[in-house]
Protein backbone atom coordinates (compact mmCIF):
# COMPACT_ATOMS: atom_id res chain seq x y z
CA UNK A 1 0.00 0.00 0.00
CA UNK A 2 1.57 3.32 -1.04
CA UNK A 3 0.24 5.15 2.05
CA UNK A 4 2.04 2.80 4.43
CA UNK A 5 5.27 3.26 2.49
CA UNK A 6 4.85 7.04 2.56
CA UNK A 7 4.30 6.95 6.33
CA UNK A 8 7.42 4.77 6.79
CA UNK A 9 9.52 7.22 4.78
CA UNK A 10 8.17 10.17 6.79
CA UNK A 11 8.96 8.41 10.08
CA UNK A 12 12.53 7.73 8.94
CA UNK A 13 13.06 11.22 7.50
CA UNK A 14 12.01 12.89 10.76
CA UNK A 15 14.30 10.92 13.05
CA UNK A 16 11.78 8.44 14.41
CA UNK A 17 11.69 4.68 14.25
CA UNK A 18 8.89 2.19 14.51
CA UNK A 19 8.15 0.98 18.03
CA UNK A 20 5.66 -1.76 17.26
CA UNK A 21 3.02 -2.94 14.87
CA UNK A 22 1.04 -0.50 12.75
CA UNK A 23 -2.75 -0.51 12.41
CA UNK A 24 -5.12 0.43 9.62
CA UNK A 25 -8.61 1.62 10.53
CA UNK A 26 -11.15 1.80 7.73
CA UNK A 27 -13.36 4.76 8.59
CA UNK A 28 -15.42 4.95 5.39
CA UNK A 29 -15.74 2.17 2.84
CA UNK A 30 -17.82 1.58 -0.24
CA UNK A 31 -17.75 0.00 -3.65
CA UNK A 32 -15.07 2.35 -4.99
CA UNK A 33 -11.84 1.72 -3.05
CA UNK A 34 -10.39 5.03 -4.29
CA UNK A 35 -12.87 6.82 -2.03
CA UNK A 36 -12.19 4.85 1.15
CA UNK A 37 -11.04 6.83 4.18
CA UNK A 38 -8.33 5.00 6.11
CA UNK A 39 -6.47 6.01 9.26
CA UNK A 40 -2.93 4.70 9.71
CA UNK A 41 -1.51 4.38 13.21
CA UNK A 42 2.16 3.67 13.91
CA UNK A 43 3.79 3.72 17.33
CA UNK A 44 7.12 5.52 17.11
CA UNK A 45 10.11 6.37 19.25
CA UNK A 46 13.02 8.75 18.81
CA UNK A 47 16.58 7.70 18.24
Amino acid sequence: MPSVQTLARWIDAHGYRSAGYNRELYLEVGENTDEWVTELQEPVTTG
